[in-house]
């Protein structure tokens, strides 16, 4: 009875899903144009260090030292300020940035950021999938939470939604508060609630000095290497290749600031008391400006300033993307950025998981 119990729970929640998706539209993207920039073309673009704001002197000479780096000779005028109109929130110096190239390199350094962690553990994410890496990271979560490591996590009801209720309920009974993001449960459902409004975000945040971000979820398709190209096998599942970033520095409280406030909107329990927001030192020469979206947004800040990247670039646009269907702006920025002389070049997937979006993309690849 409890199996057929939980069978019907999972197939309700499968159908509202279904049933909402299929009646709410996705929201539309915004127009990006120069006007969004010029309420604060005149205003400085500012730099925050690990003791607060630089002065204006100091800021100028590090966005200074950034353009020297480079060819481009507007990019930081044009691009900066539509960013801070747009994203809002100073850029952050001082920090360190190391590029995770995969799953194998992305899950052992977090791992290892987690063994290492001694106030708290932070993390948020789309995925967590009930296989030998979710197990893995189940694993280490309980084991932090039962040294006093206090452990939150936020993940999204609809990425999760092949994830066993019973997953969570061991780390809840390990002592771990477990957040559940806009539930696809119609009955338990927020008011305003929207099937679209999905958190997307992956973050690992390790005593409030070291965050991870990027495209990894917590699963085992990640497992594979990017070292080398795996053979195509009859019925075999190839591995997923994503992104991760791992960075210490002073814009790691910028990233704190952001997970806190989900835990709030969504109403969260009251998470025990840790030193959260640390005093954080200069770690490196990396300047950093932490951009977050949500549903609750009245456009993307990210899609935004992607958009305002292209069309300020005067030198090259490399950009990778799982599902590329371009919106009308988006084709008209790589297209413009190519027609002036730009090197845009694409990395887009041989296959997916998606054939829909697969083809859709593919289709727009004579008129690039």
């Amino acid at each position: 009875m409890r199996i057929r119990s939980l069978l019907s729970s999972r197939l309700v929640q499968w159908a509202a899903a279904l049933a909402l998706a299929l009646a709410a539209g996705c929201s539309a993207l915004p127009r990006i144009t120069p006007e969004m920039a010029q309420r604060r073309a005149a205003t400085p673009v500012q730099v925050e260090g690990s003791h607060g704001l630089l002065s204006p002197a100091r800021s100028k000479a590090i966005l200074d030292t950034l353009k020297s780096r480079r060819q481009d000779t507007n990019i930081f005028e044009r691009h900066l300020a539509l960013e801070e109109a747009v994203a809002g929130g100073p850029l952050v110096a001082g920090n360190k940035a190391v590029l995770l190239q995969d799953g194998p390199a992305t899950y052992q350094a977090m791992f290892a950021a987690i063994r290492d962690a001694r106030d708290h553990i932070n993390m948020e994410t789309y995925i967590l999938d009930d296989d030998e890496i979710g197990r893995r990271f189940a694993d280490a979560l309980i084991a932090k939470q039962q040294q006093g490591v206090q452990v939150n996590l936020i993940y999204d009801s609809v990425g999760a939604l092949q994830t066993p209720a019973e997953f969570f309920q061991r780390l809840r009974a390990a002592g771990i508060k477990v957040l559940e993001y806009n539930p696809v449960n119609p009955l338990t459902a927020r008011v305003g609630w929207n099937i679209n409004q999905r958190d997307h975000r992956k973050l690992l945040i390790a005593d409030g000095r070291t965050v991870f971000l990027g495209g990894l979820n917590i699963s085992g398709v990640y497992s594979g290497s990017s070292a080398s190209r795996p053979a195509k096998r009859a019925g075999a599942t190839l591995p997923w290749r994503d992104t991760h970033l791992q960075i210490e520095g002073p814009v790691v409280a910028s990233f704190q600031k952001q997970f806190l406030e989900t835990w709030q909107k969504q109403h969260g329990d009251a998470l025990a008391s840790r030193n959260y927001y640390p005093t954080l030192a200069s770690r490196g020469s990396e300047v950093v400006h932490a951009i977050a979206s949500s549903p609750d947004d009245e456009f993307g800040a990210i899609y935004a300033t992607l958009i305002s990247a292209i069309e300020s670039a005067e030198t090259s646009v490399l950009l990778t993307n799982a599902y590329f269907a371009p919106d009308p702006q988006l084709l008209a920025a790589l297209k413009g950025a190519a027609a002036r002389g730009v090197d845009v070049k694409l990395l887009l997937p041989s296959t997916t998981d998606s054939a829909l979006i697969l083809h859709v993309g593919r289709s727009y690849y004579d008129e690039l």
